[in-house]
């Protein structure tokens, strides 16, 4: 079935292709970040290359909160549990099985069916990290119907509202707790920790907010002038805290580091602004977006292979190896995606 090219939001096929872009560059430079010593330029260079990708998830959790709570269509709990969570339930069984089939065999060297029921339910139950994003947003989606009740009620002063605490109590909150590591600071931070507030709720009422009222252009253009603020800020930041600790310490540009927050916000309203401006309804674009779940889905496992099996160097210094590393892994990911997502039935369990 051929979805209709008008349909699709362009705003969100486009933060769709960067997001996804942006999580494998994330996972990357994140390699090189954890391996390299904190005080040589090589490791001052990956984490400013992972600084600029930590927008990834919570965008995408926006894009959800913008689709999942706009009342201008009709989402019944039933829908929300057979259609959406019980879909990501088989996703991520699927997925942890392949991810466990592929270590056994391409890692460990075993014949994984030979390690009995309960060597293997743990092995696909942790075969990967990345798949926590899964369970993530299933629960966002169980909360969905309330959700959808308060917003269809509120106004928008009570909306922000919601977005106003969430920004001090867990934005403000988690990244003093990074900039002072010291004891008092984590007393105060759990006593000043609402658990209702935690996690990426925020983000995705953000995203609904966003897309039905928008900001003054005042404010947007303020987040246009500290994107580009942020994105420097993130990088010297972390590379300071990583010298000052001996660790590499990436907390402060985290899903819920106050720069990052803006340049969530600023990347939305940018690609909104780029929607309206060019207009595109290109078939590239929408298939490129319909294919970004499955580069979420595969690009751990396509990174493992390529960075087994093309030699450290190859592709000279750090500054080129890790964009370089990464346009490859996303061609790949993207066009298995492609490949998987058009297997009748199944392709839409596992892209």
């Amino acid at each position: 079935m051929k979805e209709q090219i008008k349909d699709r939001n362009s705003k969100l096929d486009l933060l769709r292709i960067i997001s996804a872009i942006a999580v494998v560059l994330l996972h990357v430079s994140a390699q090189y970040a954890d391996s390299l010593p904190v005080n040589t330029t090589d490791f001052g260079i990956a984490v400013a290359f992972n600084s600029i990708t930590r927008f990834a998830v919570p965008v995408f959790v926006m894009i959800s909160g913008e689709l999942f709570l706009n009342n201008q269509k009709t989402i019944s709990v039933k829908k929300i549990w057979i259609h959406n969570i019980l879909r990501l339930a088989i996703v991520f069984t699927l997925w942890s099985f392949l991810y466990y089939v592929f270590q056994s065999v391409y890692f460990w060297h075993f014949d994984f069916y030979r390690q009995g029921i309960v060597r293997t339910v743990v092995g696909i139950v942790y075969a990967t990290k990345h798949l926590w994003f899964l369970y993530m947003i299933a629960g966002l989606y169980a909360l969905t119907p309330i959700l959808r009740e308060w917003v269809a009620k509120a106004d928008e002063k009570n909306v922000r509202y919601f977005i106003d605490i969430f920004f001090i109590f867990q934005i403000v909150r988690t990244t003093l707790q990074v900039l002072v590591n010291k004891s008092l600071t984590d007393e105060i931070s759990s006593i000043l920790t609402i658990t209702e507030l935690t996690g990426y709720l925020g983000y995705y009422v953000l995203g609904f907010y966003l897309s039905k009222y928008g900001v003054p252009k005042r404010t947007k253009t303020a987040m246009f002038v500290l994107l580009p603020i942020g994105i420097i800020a993130n990088a010297t930041l972390s590379i300071l805290l990583s010298r000052i600790r001996g660790i590499y310490s990436p907390g402060i540009y985290d899903s819920f580091g106050v720069f990052t927050f803006f340049n969530c916000v600023a990347l939305y309203l940018i690609a909104e602004a780029i929607a309206e401006k060019l207009k595109f309804k290109t078939s590239i674009v929408a298939n490129l977006a319909k294919d970004t779940f499955g580069v979420y889905l595969a690009h751990i496992m396509i990174w493992d292979i390529v960075k087994e099996e093309i030699p450290d160097g190859v592709f000279g210094p750090v500054i080129l190896a890790i964009p370089v590393f990464t346009i490859i892994v996303c061609v790949i990911s993207f066009a298995l995606s492609a490949l998987i997502r058009r297997i009748p039935f199944v392709g839409r369990y596992l892209a």
